[in-house]
């Protein structure tokens, strides 16, 4: 075998102290590397330029056959931009490893690499990572990623002297312009037809789309100039500044409205929240199909249409309105925090909530979304202010490790799905599991509405639950979240959001917030607005058609010298 593998152009072989060395010219093995890029790891995008080719009426086979033609070529020409000595190999290391990631991704979630799931990936805990962590995981990284990676360590590229060098990539680029020149000329309408059909299928491209996401949420975050933060309010009022009020805002994670027994579900999943009378809105979208979008997004007086993570952060939002105006704020982290939305009030964050007292519900990586009581209660009693804004960012629903977001008494529906590679579950027990988290989640909410309740009459309450996006499970063949908004399945985008206030609440009463239209449409842009009126500012900022709660207390706008930049 080592004979004829020596006969072969520009492949040499060596032993030394009996390794096997293979040596190659540099654009043997940059042609040998867009191949195993084309033919391998953009198996998805492979699979899903065929399928979405083959479905049409009539098509032709060689502009089927020129797609991992083309794509080889785009290939090396990018892997030529990176053939210098001491570039080449060490970006190929890099690049093998993270496009492995990507692919086991793809491959098992349907997740593809866009700016959202590159921000998401950013701002992801260690904690948060490791939950990913499996046996499958580990299998397919060692056949993808480490078994190529020994193969590579094996090759020595022979680089001849620069001007050689110069001439001979010139003639691979030139070849590789030369074939997609051809493949453009002949079938520039097919790809552009199938491209204008199938936009997701570019988003698939490995490494082209990470790379190109990664760069933009650099630039943004990093090398763009510090922008200046905007009060878009400058004298904020209360409403009522002697009035004693408390707003709990639950944020919760994960949570998709079709698995909740408020939206039609057969399935009981907010038992615990139902006698308490809340109130459901069922037609709400997000903003964002990851935290760190949407979760900014929806505290912020953005609307989706504009909204800019970099602006927004640097700018007044809705906690920010409250606190200025004269309000107690404090934010309560069970995640993996709050996407810049806290930074400027008080914060309890997800370590600091491992009391003595919550121990029965922090055996693990995270505290069971039961622990956010303990603290909540403890605001209740020592309230300093006569108005009281406390958010509680839950665990929720994250995936893929349902199984350990509920304590086993929680385990209502069965048989559930105790493992993180959920694609290897069956859809019952995946749904079991994601089910009980709905339930559970249901009950630490009415356990928060019942702190509120034990409030003396004298304190106006209320209570807003909101998820920050939803989840796929398993349909058509989509896992988890985060995938670009414009493609994203409803599960991932329909949110449910429910509202409780006391009726002896002065404006907003729980009789009032029953008259609204549950079935209107609404999304994330509702929020900022919204409890502006739960709350009870007096801002510039206010939109009253915008405000689910108007026609229970509309704000009168008083007359100040606030300057409002939106």
């Amino acid at each position: 075998m080592l004979d004829l593998i020596k006969r072969l152009p520009s492949l040499k072989v060596t032993t030394n102290n009996k390794h096997v060395y293979f040596h190659c010219s540099a654009n043997v093995f940059i042609i040998v590397l867009a191949c195993y890029y084309c033919l391998v790891i953009n198996i998805p995008f492979i699979e899903g330029a065929f399928t979405a080719i083959t479905a049409l009426n009539s098509f032709s086979w060689l502009f089927l056959l020129s797609v991992p033609l083309l794509l080889m070529c785009l290939l090396v020409l990018f892997f030529s931009l990176l053939s210098t000595r001491w570039l080449l190999k060490p970006a190929a290391y890099i690049l093998l490893v993270i496009s492995s990631a990507a692919l086991y991704g793809s491959v098992n979630y349907g997740v593809v690499f866009d700016y959202s799931m590159i921000q998401n990936t950013f701002e992801t805990d260690g904690k948060e990572a490791m939950s990913y962590l499996n046996t499958q995981l580990i299998g397919f990284l060692m056949l993808f990623c480490a078994i190529p990676l020994f193969v590579l360590n094996k090759v020595k590229i022979n680089f001849n002297r620069p001007h050689q060098e110069l001439l001979s990539r010139s003639k691979l680029v030139a070849g590789c312009l030369v074939l997609i020149a051809l493949v453009v000329v002949n079938f520039y309408a097919d790809y552009a037809a199938t491209g204008r059909n199938n936009r997701i299928l570019k988003k698939e491209l490995i490494p082209f789309q990470y790379l190109t996401s990664s760069y933009k949420y650099i630039r943004d975050q990093w090398l763009y100039k510090d922008m200046p933060f905007k009060q878009l309010d400058t004298n904020p009022l209360l409403v009522k500044p002697s009035q004693t009020r408390v707003t709990v805002i639950m944020v919760g994670e994960t949570a998709r409205a079709e698995n909740f027994s408020y939206q039609g579900y057969p399935r009981n999943t907010n038992q615990y929240t139902q006698p308490l009378g809340v109130h459901y809105f069922n037609n709400v979208a997000s903003c964002g199909t990851a935290t760190a979008v949407s979760v900014p997004c929806m505290f912020s007086a953005q609307p989706h249409a504009t909204f800019s993570r970099r602006d927004t952060d640097n700018q007044q939002n809705i906690l920010d309105l409250a606190q200025s105006a004269g309000a107690d704020v404090l934010w309560i982290d069970n995640n993996s925090g709050c996407k810049e939305v806290c930074n400027r009030v008080t914060t309890i964050n997800n370590e600091a909530i491992k009391t003595p007292n919550n121990a029965a519900f922090c055996q693990q990586a995270h505290c069971y979304d039961e622990a956010l009581i303990a603290p909540l209660r403890r605001k209740l009693a020592n309230l300093s202010h006569a108005n009281t804004v406390i958010v509680l960012h839950m665990m929720g629903s994250h995936g893929p490790t349902y199984f350990q977001r509920y304590p086993e008494q929680f385990k209502q529906f069965t048989p559930t799905c105790d493992r993180s590679d959920i694609q290897n579950c069956s859809s019952t027990q995946l749904t079991n599991t994601y089910d009980n988290t709905i339930a559970y989640s249901d009950y630490v909410n009415s356990l928060a509405i019942a702190q509120l309740n034990a409030l003396p009459d004298n304190i106006e309450k209320s209570f807003l639950y909101i998820s920050d996006h939803g989840e796929s499970l398993g349909e058509n063949g989509a896992y988890l979240h985060g995938f670009p908004y414009s493609f994203a399945p409803s599960g991932q985008t329909h949110v449910p959001l429910y509202i409780w206030a006391d009726n002896t609440n002065q404006g907003i009463t729980n009789t009032c917030i029953a008259q609204a239209n549950p079935a209107q449409s609404l999304s994330h842009d509702n929020i900022f607005h919204t409890l502006v009126n739960l709350i009870g500012i007096n801002t510039l900022t206010y939109q009253q058609n915008l405000d689910v709660l108007a026609h229970c207390q509309p704000i009168t706008q008083l007359k100040h010298h606030s300057e409002v930049i939106l």
